[in-house]
């Protein structure tokens, strides 16, 4: 017995000393290195800010990027990391000015007109960034240059006509939103809107919904994807043309070939709801693996607030200043009167009467003070960044929505518990105090603002790696059809059944109908048999 024994003690060391040799037969497969061109005409810095971690980390991992945007890569960041491989095109320029601090706090209108209001706002945007972009003379000049490309990566929010460019590259492209997708995005993912419990863009529905409610959401899905299939549509479609030639094919149909679609959504916040393989969810996909250091005056006043710090900031494309003044007025009396440090972005010279409690910042990294185990509670507006990074670090939040996705975030995060939504048309000193009152006050917030952060950052790998590996996959599977659904190639009456619908109904009538028919047949022969027993019997009496 000892003989075999030995002999498997010293095959095993053999193969133990073998393994940790590090020689084998089996190389890695190395990552094919990547030619990719980012296309990102919005304006809107607070957009780029979600696709800029995922560029930089393409390029640290060795691929080649070219860049197109309104948001080059700043002389600071060149020289802490240079990125030699990440090329910027830029689109910025005297005549078309970033969408930062624009946003008129006196004109926000919550009325029923509402919907068509930000419908219009979303194609006059769409118009600036399309007759911008497609007509730049860098853009025009890369495209005619017959450079080849590996990928496309592209924003999917309120136009198509990039598509265009796409078109002109023939590459596998993919499509990146920064918040939960557009009606009109279902639509060309033949993805199901959900309507009957998930809340639509624009509709300003609560969850769970009633049946009005899920009326009205259903409606809004329908008056949304209509508008964007015919007015913006056609708009897009003329640009394109106008740029690139009659020839070009239907930009809407060209959409339909992504690969696949990034949102930067997830489930722990929005829900869980239906996707095909090629829809990937990267929620927080711009949120850094840890905070940077605070800059010192911020540190200090963080530090010293143990009674705990309210972060006031409504984002980068509200101007704080352009408030009503009543309503100012009950923002200084009401956070001046809490026990509480407040720090307020606040883009122009300090109010009048500025409490004693309050620090004003014209800038904020948001981020990093919301990381700080002072910050007791987040007073923004909904927009996904902030609140991702509110979900984040576990803060309880009151949300203030004003204007596109926020209300549907708002009410998301409302919906966990994590947060109460206010009303700006109800914004006054009983609302406000009631707010501040629930949110420091009820352990439940806290509690369920940090359930809802593990949930959201209990993941198999982070956001960017998530959104990496896709890309790369994208890349590499030469845009095969094995992820997309078929039902992008069908039309919405065959994809939604309406003709089997009609079919059915038509079987169910004609069945109805045959069955109608011979019962009436029967009844009416029985009656004339009935008719006929009874004038036979009357002659017999008679």
């Amino acid at each position: 017995m000892r003989l075999p024994r030995t002999c498997f003690i010293l095959s095993s060391l053999i193969v133990l000393l073998a393994c940790c040799s590090g020689t084998t037969d089996v190389p890695s497969t190395p990552v094919r290195k990547l030619k990719i061109l980012g296309i990102f005409g919005h304006l809107g810095k607070s957009h780029f800010d979600v696709f800029k971690p995922l560029l930089e980390e393409l390029a640290r991992r060795g691929h080649d990027l070219t860049v197109i945007s309104y948001f080059p890569r700043t002389e600071k960041a060149i020289a802490e990391e240079p990125l030699p491989n990440y090329k910027d095109i830029t689109l910025a320029a005297e005549n078309y000015g970033v969408f930062v601090d624009v946003v008129d706090l006196k004109l926000i209108d919550h009325s029923f007109v509402r919907i068509f209001k930000e419908l219009y706002m979303l194609r006059f945007m769409a118009s600036v960034a399309c007759e911008a972009g497609l007509k730049s003379p860098e853009v025009k000049a890369l495209i005619d240059s017959g450079q080849k490309f590996d990928l496309v990566m592209t924003e999917n929010f309120n136009t198509n006509c990039f598509m265009a460019l796409v078109h002109r590259l023939n590459a596998p492209f993919i499509e990146i939103t920064t918040h939960q997708l557009m009606p009109w995005a279902l639509d060309q993912l033949a993805v199901s809107n959900a309507a009957s419990y998930i809340p639509a863009m624009f509709a300003h529905v609560p969850r769970p919904m009633s049946f009005l409610e899920r009326a009205w959401n259903t409606a809004v899905v329908w008056i949304a994807t209509t508008a964007f299939d015919t007015v913006f549509h056609w708009k897009d479609q003329a640009i394109a043309e106008e740029t690139y030639g009659p020839r070009l094919p239907d930009v809407k149909e060209i959409s339909k070939g992504m690969s696949l679609m990034m949102v930067n959504t997830h489930y722990s916040l929005h829900g869980a709801r239906s996707y095909p393989p090629n829809v990937i969810e990267v929620g927080g996909l711009h949120i850094p693996q840890k905070p940077t250091p605070l800059p010192k005056d911020i540190a200090e006043f963080l530090d010293k607030a143990h009674e705990g710090v309210l972060y006031f900031n409504l984002g980068s494309m509200v101007k704080m200043s352009s408030v009503p003044e009543e309503k100012l007025q009950v923002l200084l009396r009401v956070l001046g009167s809490i026990p509480r440090k407040v720090i307020w972005k606040w883009e122009a010279e300090d109010p009048p009467h500025k409490p004693s409690n309050v620090l004003i910042k014209k800038w904020l990294p948001q981020f990093d003070i919301l990381a700080h185990p002072n910050v007791k509670c987040y007073f923004g507006h909904g927009g996904l960044l902030g609140l991702s990074e509110g979900v984040y670090n576990g803060v309880p939040m009151i949300l203030m929505p004003l204007y596109g996705d926020q209300y549907t975030n708002a009410m998301a995060a409302q919906a966990r518990g994590a947060a109460l939504l206010l009303e700006y048309e109800h914004l006054n000193e009983r609302t406000l105090r009631h707010a501040l009152d629930e949110l420091f006050n009820n352990t439940s917030y806290m509690d369920n603002a940090r359930k809802l952060s593990t949930a959201f950052r209990d993941r198999p790998a982070t956001a960017v790696e998530t959104a990496v590996w896709w890309t790369e996959y994208a890349a590499r599977a030469d845009n095969l059809p094995y992820l997309r659904s078929e039902a992008t190639r069908m039309p919405w009456w065959q994809r939604e059944l309406a003709d089997v619908t009609v079919f059915l109904l038509a079987v169910l009538a004609l069945a109805l109908y045959a069955v109608y028919s011979v019962v009436s047949h029967f009844l009416s022969r029985n009656k004339r048999r009935r008719g006929s027993y009874k004038r036979t019997s009357n002659k017999k009496r008679n």
